[in-house]
């Protein structure tokens, strides 16, 4: 006598729907044996289905005991049962339950990485069982394009693949033609030689000629329960069936398939997580940079006069002049476009361009002329807010030399000009206004050559000659206003006519640090001073005047005094953009130095106007970004909730539910990172299209902002995934959710 590989005893199933409550098994015993081929037939409504699927584990029955290999099996979770219909169950359904997007191949390599085997091992196996099923040469055929028969022949094939004791097939030949059916029959029958094969048919004479036993059921209780003819002899156990090989990378291995297999569904998927992507870089990237404020305050001059955003003053801590090593360091950071090395010139103001930076005034003529005909001056100067501020012969990173052309500047009558803009041997009178120290009348008078031309930046580029005048004017050392020419002779110093009334009276002894040099070093017999301008000198008629405290000497004379100390203790560096003045200075103060933003400290009183558009343009980014957030959300769950039925096939196939979630997280994490990319990509090339607010956003986030807009963009999806799972858990897994009852339909229950 053959072992009971089944066995029913007393079993009971109801099914709840509202207040109602109907039967779909009525207390039903049986047993099986392997080597049977079982026909279970009867009216619609019998609850044949019902049976095959208690059997088969899909469904959990409410009274009695199913035995498998003599184990109960009421006590089982919803894992248990999982973990019974991966080993024992092979399901073949009446609507062939095929993946249609995917290959024939894959829908039999399918079920054997359900069962454990691994990728080489299964796809072996899979092309021996689609040679004896005869669609070997279909294999690459999307199952979608099959016929019925075929359809049905793929199913036997993944229930051949799966090496479970148990077979059942529910109405597998009800779509079928009579020649189709008959092969499908034959082919259950071989597959009984060596397991239990149960058939739900409601054609009983499709079968009369291969079945081995007949149960008839009627409203849910055994009508009949008949031996045909003698159970198949089994074959014994093919050796090649090796146990599970690996049971790593199942998850990621489904998350592919069901990507693959629905090209259509993975490209509209794909759309929705790259827009998603879009709009959530767009409107928190926008958000994020205007968290910063400081573009709705007003500029306040005090601290520095030249409040370029894209300055950034740098010293030492301990106050030491700074070498080239430090420029070096400081240039090695990201975002530096140059280093100006004389800081105190950077906050002077310059004017070269009649009519751009100044303009004059002539509507009386002086009644005298300086002494030298390059410091000669207009009768009245007055400058735009337009003119540039000075700034010396830049250190450009990756530059041995910032100039391209010509030769560096030197002395104060030579300049260095960019290319295209001026050309070398050009000539300019420049009028330099230091309005910091000396008021907004203190105007000095260069004549000055382009000797050099860079590639790059913009005005002119003056020589050291000046970053250190104005240096030594901050210093207040002994060439506060010391300037030399090359017209002076040695030992002739000329003074600016407000200056000779200084000398012109009683000055005690160390009032000024020109005159500490002559009475201290006996200067004042071998340098004698004298005026460079004109008596009857009137401010108020002319409107402008020279430096108040300004004496032009020899070069010889200027060394001399001036000494060798011509290193700053400041420097600017001058970056690409506001937009990274933050990391700029992190970056300094990580290096020990102390470094400040002039812009950011001189903006000090906020613009009403300003500060109103911020708060509209933060109120709508939020606004809408809870929107996309909410879109993202509600269209996810449901383009996925377009999977069960795929998962359901699946996991009649065996797959866990533990591993469909897997699958399901793999795909939102892979679709993810792909829309972020494309996303990603999209919000770059739209920057460097020109859309300005996208430009800005790209500036001014780092890589930790670029992490939080990703985070929130996937903490998105992880929300619309704890929804899409919910549904599986209900929908294809009804054993682990809280409601265990299913209501088949009438259609279905055959």
């Amino acid at each position: 006598m053959k072992k009971k590989l089944l066995e029913l005893t007393d079993i009971k199933k109801y099914y709840a729907s509202g207040r109602s409550v109907a039967m779909g098994l009525a207390g039903v015993s049986m047993s099986f044996s392997s080597g049977e081929f079982v026909a279970v037939t009867g009216e619609s409504g019998s609850g044949k289905s019902t049976l095959a699927r208690v059997i088969a584990g899909i469904i959990k029955y409410e009274a009695g005991e199913m035995y498998f290999e003599g184990e109960r099996t009421s006590h089982l979770d919803a894992s248990g049962w999982e973990e019974y219909r991966k080993k024992n169950i092979a399901f073949i359904s009446q609507n062939y339950d095929v993946l249609p997007g995917a290959s024939v191949f894959s829908n039999v390599v399918s079920v054997l990485r359900i069962s454990g085997m691994d990728k080489e091992a299964a796809a072996k196996k899979a092309v021996d069982i689609l040679r004896k099923v005869e669609l070997y040469d279909m294999r690459r055929r999307r199952a979608a394009k099959l016929s019925s028969g075929q359809k049905q022949r793929l199913s036997i094939a993944r229930a051949l693949a799966k090496p479970a004791p148990i077979l059942i097939a529910d109405e597998p030949t009800g779509n079928l033609d009579a020649e189709n059916s008959e092969k499908i029959v034959k082919m259950l029958a071989e597959l009984a030689h060596d397991r239990l094969v149960i058939i739900v048919t409601h054609d009983y004479n499709e079968v009369e000629g291969y079945v081995t036993r007949r149960i008839t059921l009627s409203d849910g209780l055994i009508v009949s329960d008949e031996p045909v003819r003698p159970a198949y002899e089994q074959k014994p156990a093919d050796a090649s069936e090796a146990s599970p090989k690996n049971k790593r990378g199942l998850p990621f291995y489904i998350a592919g398939l069901q990507t693959r297999s629905r090209p259509v569904w993975a490209a509209v998927t794909g759309l929705v997580f790259a827009l998603t992507a879009f709009a959530v870089f767009a409107f928190l990237g926008v958000l994020i940079i205007n968290i910063d404020d400081s573009f709705t305050y007003e500029y306040n001059p005090t601290a520095f006069e030249n409040g370029d955003e894209k300055r950034i003053v740098v010293t030492t801590i301990e106050g030491r002049p700074l070498t080239d090593e430090d420029y070096e360091k400081m240039l090695s950071l990201s975002h530096i476009e140059s280093l100006d090395r004389y800081d105190s010139a950077v906050d002077v103001l310059y004017a070269y361009r009649e009519g751009r930076d100044y303009k004059i005034d002539y509507d009386s003529e002086p009644e005298d002329e300086y002494t030298f005909e390059k410091y000669k001056m207009p009768e009245s100067v007055s400058l735009y807010t337009s003119a540039p501020y000075i700034k010396t012969v830049p250190i450009i990173p990756g530059k041995a030399d910032a100039i391209a052309e010509g030769k560096k500047p030197e002395g104060f009558d030579e300049v260095a000009a960019v290319s295209g803009h001026a050309k070398i041997g050009d000539k300019f009178r420049v009028y330099l206004f230091d309005k910091k120290h000396f008021g907004y009348k203190s105007l000095l008078p260069l004549d000055v050559t382009v000797v050099g031309l860079l590639d790059e930046g913009e005005g002119l580029y003056f020589s050291d000659d000046v970053g250190v005048f104005f240096m030594d004017i901050v210093k207040g050392k002994t060439a506060e206003m010391l300037i030399y020419d090359e017209n002076v002779a040695d030992g002739t110093f000329l003074c600016s006519p407000t200056t000779a009334g200084i000398y012109n009276s009683s000055v005690e002894k160390g009032i000024d640090p020109i005159w500490s040099f002559f009475v201290y070093s006996g200067a004042s017999e071998r340098y004698p001073l004298r005026w460079a301008g004109y008596d009857g000198y009137n401010e108020g008629q002319h409107g402008y005047r020279l430096l108040s405290r300004l004496y032009i000497i020899s070069p010889n004379d200027y060394k001399q005094i001036i000494g060798n100390d011509t290193r700053d203790k400041q420097v600017s560096l001058f970056i690409e953009d506001y937009a990274y003045a933050d990391r700029v200075l992190t970056g300094l103060h990580d290096m020990g130095y102390v470094a400040t933003s002039p812009y950011k400290l001189g903006r000090t009183e906020q613009n009403e106007e300003l500060a109103a558009e911020r708060k509209q343009t933060l109120s709508t980014c939020i606004t809408a970004l809870l929107v996309v957030v909410a879109m993202q959300v509600l269209l996810l769950t449901a383009i996925f909730s377009a999977e069960r039925n795929s998962f359901r096939i699946l996991s009649d196939l065996g797959l866990s539910n533990k591993s469909a979630k897997k699958a399901l997280l793999w795909q939102l994490l892979l679709f993810t990172a792909a829309g972020q990319l494309v996303g990603g990509i999209a919000i770059f090339v739209s920057g460097t299209a020109g859309v300005e607010r996208i430009e800005n956003m790209l500036k001014y986030l780092p890589l930790p902002y670029v992490l939080i807009l990703s985070a929130v963009h996937l903490a998105a999806a992880l929300t619309a995934g704890i929804f899409i799972l919910r549904g599986i858990d209900k929908h294809v897994y009804p054993m682990a959710a809280k409601n265990r009852d299913i209501l088949i339909d009438e259609e279905t229950e055959a």
